[in-house]
């Protein structure tokens, strides 16, 4: 009999403990609660290793952004620290405690300072590098639905790894969070002393808008799992976040970019719609057909003086131009002779050099208008053509011994 209400009692704790299970997290005891939240402030406070690897991280991204390899900004966002002050905001955000969110996000401005510090060394470096340019660098500064994709993938799966098992970390989270929020701010820094435009501020204010998004999807996953404030300042300091959040979102990211293009379209302003068709009347007569070309687009880099400027970029006309160089009228003459059936083709204007016989009648192409005088002769340059006016063979030949078929004032 003695063993029963043993029996009974250690029922009624487990019933209780199955109960705290299915509606949160968090002990719903004071006394639990606080252990709870002293146990999850050890795990996602930084310490000294989060400062190093921070270091480390904005170091290897500035040999990234010289280098302008992707490789090596991917290995920058894996040598990067457990990113626990982001967990903390967005755990900290649900709880209400001003305390541990005050805590994290000290911690976490901490590290971007260095990240942010290591670019601007690394900005100031590019300098000695007058034609360096960036292909890479405009890819992590802009907003993208891959990269909001990844970051909300990473904020969820870090939470519920911390929450669930807080002695686990989870390093594949860690590193989607790293290279979405340390990668635009180490930019920020290289841009703002290197004189590239389009990285500062424009970094500064996609990490920004990726911290407002990790707490408002933390403070949303934690509440769907019923994990929510005790106190009633907890309850306005998650509204006074979910607030901030929620117009940082809407007032500078393509999220607010979407929604105001939807509001514009309702208000019912009509919108003309420019086609390529042409309209033809029935009896009207028929019109040449513009075939339009497709021009190849050049890749984008970023240069000192523009933001992803295209290189190479060679501009289209719509009407081809002829080009027409004017050629000198070719003269001619035709051997002659009284003596004798052919005449010396000499390769100088000389007699020593006897060279070739050119039969009397042949037509050739005087190649200089003025003779050349040797050996008291005027000589004359000419090219010699057979019957099909194929070029032969280049010579001199006597010019008392060629009649003009063309006038020269030189002759």
């Amino acid at each position: 009999m003695s063993d029963q209400p043993e029996d009974f009692s250690s029922s009624q704790i487990s019933a209780a403990r199955r109960r705290r299970r299915r509606y949160g997290f968090i002990p719903a005891s004071k006394g639990d609660r606080a252990l709870f939240l002293n146990q999850l402030a050890e795990r996602l406070v930084a310490n000294a290793d989060f400062y190093l690897f921070s270091f480390l991280c904005g170091v290897v991204l500035a040999v990234a952004v010289l280098l302008d390899s992707p490789a090596i900004y991917v290995l920058a966002a894996l040598l990067a620290p457990f990113m626990a002050p982001v967990v903390g905001l967005g755990f900290a955000s649900v709880v209400g405690s001003l305390r541990f969110f005050v805590q994290s996000l000290g911690s976490l401005i901490i590290g971007a300072l260095l990240v942010f510090g290591t670019g601007a060394l690394g900005g100031w470096i590019s300098r000695l590098f007058p034609d360096l340019q960036l292909s890479q660098a405009h890819f992590h500064v802009a907003f993208s639905v891959p990269d909001f994709i990844l970051l909300t993938i990473g904020i969820l799966l870090a939470i519920f790894i911390t929450v669930k098992a807080p002695k686990n970390r989870s390093l594949v989270a860690s590193v989607a969070l790293a290279y979405e929020i340390y990668l635009p701010i180490g930019l920020a820094g290289f841009g703002l002393t290197s004189g590239f435009i389009g990285l500062f501020p424009q970094g500064l204010e996609l990490a920004g808008i990726w911290l407002a998004w990790v707490i408002f999807a933390g403070t949303l996953f934690l509440a769907f799992f019923k994990v929510r404030p005790s106190t009633l300042f907890g309850y306005l300091l998650t509204a006074a976040l979910l607030g901030t959040a929620l117009y940082v979102l809407l007032s500078n990211s393509a999220f607010g970019a979407a929604i105001k293009h939807q509001l514009a379209a309702t208000e019912g302003t009509p919108q003309v719609t420019q086609t390529n068709q042409m309209i033809l009347a029935s009896n009207s007569p028929e019109l040449p057909t513009l075939t339009p070309t497709l021009t190849p687009q050049p890749a984008e880099v970023t240069t000192r003086d523009g933001t992803a400027t295209p290189t190479n970029t060679i501009a289209p006309t719509n009407t081809p131009t002829q080009t027409i160089t004017p050629q000198a009228t070719p003269m001619f003459a035709k051997v002659y002779s009284s003596t004798s059936t052919g005449v010396w083709l000499r390769p100088s204007p000389s007699f020593t050099d006897t060279g070739v016989l050119v039969s009397v009648g042949t037509l050739v192409e005087v190649l200089e208008a003025s003779p050349t005088i040797s050996e008291n002769i005027q000589w004359v340059h000419v090219r010699v053509m057979d019957n099909g006016d194929n070029y032969l063979k280049e010579g001199w030949i006597a010019q008392s011994l060629l009649e003009t078929a063309t006038p020269s004032a030189l002759w």
